[in-house]
């Protein structure tokens, strides 16, 4: 079962199965994710607590980090900051929390919900982790009034923001005047993922750059989307509706979950058709393996895998008309003021499709954690408080995560996202 966000143009992808899904994406990991993801299997250490979760892989340079060097490097991750390392080499001084120890698997936001709806493990591709799931990551907020009845961990389903990320469009500079970097404005970016503007040599291009050239000559721009579902997807496409309407008519899906039995199904979301002549590859890895070997290439990836892999990203114009580079800081720019549209005391959701902000960059989104409401095991309740409060109330959790090319939330989202794991993460059913 899969909980579908952005179903591509081919049958062939909008049927492959979460087992599939997750072959493919492992295959496009590093060595050392693999490797983490491998040993997430072995047994805590002596007197140490596992909590174990899945999810979206745009967080993994965050979580457990990429690599074997600094800033992405495993050792001083968040989660191998706070709690103890898989192995215990991967902490640095400390661990701030001894008693437990996090394990991740970064298979992809739908396959990590599913694992946590179903409590059940993701499939045993190299990324497995034993049960029982404490948590997923989703980059894609969950809707509806779904509960938990089955399995050791019940109740209605908490969901809070832990971090604030961009989706830069990455592209290959081989063959192009880049001095200086290019400029997209919102139209012609939104001509380069419609399909319509398709060489770098367009007219509408040299005039974003102030009349540089970037191509004297014919350079076909070859475009590079995701196969899988994909919460950068969502957000690419979520920001073109919202700044352009039916202008934009390829589509735009989010995930929503429907309770039947105990156990949530999937309810469909709508169709991001690409023009058919599109590169794709799966997961944000494989998106920034295929720019980097294309002359000319350009496509969407979050922020992090777009530094981990040395990639340069367009300077896109926002609502406000500027030009702004992606940073820890434009992407900050984007949520201040944002504000929980959830109704439900048990979930927050941030939604700034086209922020407003003159200083802002265009296309963000936040991270969200999912837990239980109950938990049977109290001592991973409390690590999961005890973690929230560090990661979203220290300054050293805010330097991790800038370093890595995220952005810490607004501090009145951190306020609210601790509040609610404190208030309805525990060992009994809160009210």
């Amino acid at each position: 079962m899969a909980f579908y966000r952005d179903r591509q143009l081919t049958h062939l992808t909008s049927s492959i199965s979460v087992f599939a899904i997750t072959i493919g994406l492992v295959v496009g990991q590093s060595a050392t994710q693999k490797s983490l993801a491998q040993t997430s299997t072995t047994p805590a250490p002596s007197g140490v607590t596992s909590i174990n979760g899945a999810g979206g892989g745009s967080i993994n340079t965050l979580f457990v980090g990429t690599g074997t060097t600094s800033p992405y490097a495993p050792q001083g991750s968040w989660f191998n900051t706070y709690g103890v390392g898989n192995p215990t080499t991967l902490n640095p001084p400390g661990p701030v929390n001894p008693l437990v120890t996090f394990r991740y698997a970064a298979i992809n936001s739908s396959v990590g919900v599913t694992a946590f709806f179903t409590q059940t493990p993701p499939p045993a591709t190299g990324a497995t982790i034993n049960p029982p799931v404490s948590f997923a990551d989703t980059d894609d907020p969950i809707t509806g009034t779904e509960k938990l009845s089955t399995g050791s961990n019940t109740g209605t389903p908490i969901q809070v923001p832990v971090i604030t990320y961009g989706v830069a469009l990455a592209y290959n500079p081989t063959g192009l005047n880049v001095t200086g970097g290019i400029k997209l404005s919102r139209a012609t970016y939104l001509g380069i993922f419609n399909g319509t503007i398709t060489n770098w040599n367009d007219a509408k291009i040299k005039a974003d750059n102030g009349g540089r050239v970037i191509s004297a000559v014919s350079k076909p721009i070859v475009v590079v989307r995701r196969s899988d579902n994909s919460a950068n997807t969502f957000t690419l496409s979520s920001n073109l509706k919202a700044a352009f309407g039916a202008t934009w008519n390829r589509g735009v899906g989010e995930i929503s979950i429907a309770q039947a039995g105990g156990i949530s199904n999937p309810l469909p979301a709508n169709t991001v058709v690409w023009p058919a002549n599109f590169q794709f590859a799966s997961g944000s890895k494989g998106v920034a393996t295929k720019i980097k070997t294309t002359a000319g290439a350009i496509g969407y990836v979050d922020n992090s895998t777009r530094l981990a892999n040395s990639l340069q990203a367009a300077v896109l114009q926002n609502k406000a008309g500027t030009y702004n580079p992606i940073s820890p800081t434009s992407i900050r720019n984007a949520f201040v003021g944002a504000t929980d549209q959830d109704a439900s005391p048990r979930r927050i959701k941030l939604v700034v499709t086209d922020p407003t902000a003159a200083n802002a960059y265009p296309l963000v989104s936040a991270s969200y954690l999912l837990f239980y409401d109950k938990y049977a095991n109290v001592k991973v309740a409390n690590g999961i408080k005890g973690f929230i409060g560090w990661a979203l109330g220290t300054t050293a959790a805010d330097n991790i995560a800038t370093a890595r090319g995220y952005a810490p939330l607004p501090a009145a989202i951190k306020t609210l996202s601790k509040g609610v794991v404190n208030t309805y993460v525990n060992d009994a059913l809160n009210p």
